[in-house]
Formats: structure tokens, C-alpha cells, sequence
């Protein structure tokens, strides 16, 4: 479900412990061009803002819920993403840090994208904070539901045939590479100039372990709601601009597109 509007007011219409997994990315503070939303508010404001925003999401997720929050940050104001990790620290605990790496250089390839910078002082950010925040700290989650195969499983099979009874799959750990694809017009993207990854949303998704409904507050272009339709979930997401929502609305009619 859409709901155009606040979603700090909207939210308080959601019942205590409703919601099973909140998946979101909110505005970074770092003066980004959206239709409506003025994405550069004084710094202890909008800290203050995302700190009551989640304190809210802290009371409609369920006690064995998950908060999965991606941040970015630029290289002239690389605290940011930090800051709001801290923000949200102090009604919640950090169970992993996951670094969202979108390009990267191995084996002499360079895989993903990313956007390029000139510059004389700094590095292109080729990755963003993904935050995974629970009530306790203390909550399962299914690792091998976005595991990958052992490098060097057939070469272990032949000395040690206990390892057959395994699956050939580990933890990928805390850094995930998923790129985005090479669609990335403004038509495709909905207009919206910061929108991540389905595939991000539905690895947060299946590491819960479950099924059910999630949130997201910032429902943008409705990614988080095109990854929970393609793994059976339920969706509900605020979003304060009708331009966003219509293109939501027009995107789940195709509920298996993985555009970005």
C-alpha cells in the first residue's frame, strides 16, 4: 500500500508491532535535487528528524523485527552517513554493518558503477553504508539465504567426504556487491536522483529469515515495494510526493521489473 504524505504522521495510523522489517533510504542531507523535498536541513535538525522517524519505526516493528538502513555520504561531508547511524543508535542496536559496494576493482576488471568525480584531493565513493539495526541485537537471521559457493568446495569434497552433507554455501559476509544495472535514465529511474538497488532490498529481505509485511518510509519510486512483491511480501511505504507515487503505482504494475 501507497500512502501519500508524511510518514511521521502517517505511521502513527500503524499499530504497535505490525510490521516485520523496515527497508529504507532516507534523504542524505547532502543538498540533492528532489521535486519536493529540500534535502539540506541545519544538522542537529534533520539528525533529530531521522532519530523521531525511527524511534517511530522502533514501535510499529515487531520485538524480532529488522531495521535496514542505507546511507551515503560525499567526500566534503563524509560524516553524515556516520551520524545518522548514531542517531539511530540511541534507540536501537547495531547488529552488522554492511558496506553496499556498487563498483569495484578486482583482478585487474573494474565491475559496477559508480558516479566519477574530478578532483585533486579525492577518491570516487564507490560504496554506501547499510545499516542493520534490531530492538536487542539479538535477532536470527538466515546467512546462507544470501550466501555465496565456496571457492574451493570440490578440492575439500575430495579430502574430507563429510563435506557433501554441506551445502556449498557460506556467509558472504558484510560487504555486498550489487551494482546497478545500466538502465539508469531519468525516465526509468522516475525522476527520483537517488534510488538503490531491488536486489539490495531483497537481500535485506532474505536475511530476515521470514515473510511478511514490510515498511518503508521513504518509499521514493517504490523499490523496497517492487522487492517485497517479487519475494511475497506485503508493502506499505510514504512518500510526500505524488509524482513518486503515481510512478510506483505505474511500476508494480509489473511486479517482476528489476529497473532501478
Amino acid at each position: 500500500m501507497f500512502y501519500l504524505g508524511d510518514c511521521l504522521e502517517g505511521m502513527k495510523e500503524l499499530d504497535d508491532r505490525s510490521i516485520d522489517a523496515v527497508v529504507t533510504s532516507p534523504p542524505y542531507n547532502l543538498n540533492i535535487k528532489y521535486s519536493k523535498y529540500e534535502d539540506k536541513k541545519p544538522r542537529e535538525q534533520y539528525l533529530k528528524w531521522i532519530e523521531d522517524i525511527f524511534v517511530e519505526c522502533k514501535r510499529v516493528i515487531k520485538d524480532d523485527g529488522h531495521l535496514f538502513v542505507n546511507m551515503g555520504y560525499s567526500n566534503v561531508d563524509p560524516w553524515v552517513g556516520m551520524e545518522v547511524g548514531l542517531a539511530i543508535r540511541n534507540n536501537w542496536l547495531l547488529q552488522n554493518h554492511i558496506n553496499w559496494v556498487k563498483s569495484i576493482y578486482v583482478n585487474g576488471k573494474t565491475s559496477g558503477h559508480f558516479k566519477p568525480i574530478t578532483s585533486k584531493r579525492y577518491l570516487c565513493p564507490t560504496w554506501e553504508h547499510l545499516f542493520h539495526f534490531t530492538k536487542d541485537g539479538n535477532v536470527n537471521v538466515d546467512r546462507l539465504s544470501v550466501g555465496v559457493p565456496y571457492e574451493y568446495y570440490k578440492e575439500n569434497l575430495r579430502h574430507n567426504k563429510s563435506v557433501e552433507t554441506k551445502p556449498n554455501l557460506r556467509d558472504k559476509g558484510n560487504c555486498w556487491f550489487i551494482p546497478y544495472e545500466t538502465r539508469q535514465t531519468k525516465l526509468e529511474r522516475g525522476r527520483h536522483p537517488a534510488t538503490f538497488p531491488v536486489r539490495l532490498v531483497e537481500d535485506c529481505l532474505k536475511l530476515t529469515g521470514t515473510t511478511g509485511t514490510v515498511l518503508d518510509p521513504f518509499m521514493g519510486t517504490g523499490t523496497t515495494a517492487v522487492a517485497a512483491v517479487n519475494l511475497g511480501w506485503k508493502y506499505i511505504g510514504y512518500e510526500i510526493d505524488e509524482e513518486y507515487v503515481e510512478f510506483s503505482k505505474q511500476r508494480l504494475n509489473r511486479p517482476l521489473d528489476n529497473f532501478y
